[in-house]
């Protein structure tokens, strides 16, 4: 398949019409750079002043154009870690009263009963 049959506008370098489909030929994949440069008989610094008019003018407008989406705050990882953390911390909290319960009861039996139940530490064990 020839170029010449896919470009419709006549072949005249300045105008956009003719560069745009070269252009769009070229992104699309339907013909490499080198079939265009060969066919169309165009130098490849002139191809890549077309890719970037392109890019800045024609597909410029449309991703202007296009409505912007708010970032999320957090993303969804952050969220998730931020209510693990909660929980590890109210655990933590937990494991802190309940220890600290079992130090008074072991203060009040040692008194009560004159036993004592902890461990010594050290060598005197």
């Amino acid at each position: 398949m020839k170029v010449n049959e896919l470009v419709v506008v006549k072949k005249n370098y300045k105008n956009s019409k003719f560069r745009s489909q070269v252009v769009e030929l070229c992104r699309s994949g339907i013909f490499s750079d080198q079939q265009l440069l060969s066919q169309l008989k165009i130098s490849r610094t002139s191809l890549k002043a077309w890719h970037r008019w392109y890019m800045r003018y024609r597909l410029g407008r449309w991703l202007r154009t296009k409505p912007r989406v708010p970032m999320k705050k957090e993303s969804d990882e952050l969220l998730a870690l931020k209510q693990k953390l909660a929980a590890g911390e109210k655990e933590n909290e937990r494991l802190k009263l309940t220890n600290e319960g079992l130090e008074i009861m072991t203060n009040i039996d040692e008194k009560q009963f004159d036993i004592p139940i902890r461990k010594k530490s050290g060598p005197k064990q």
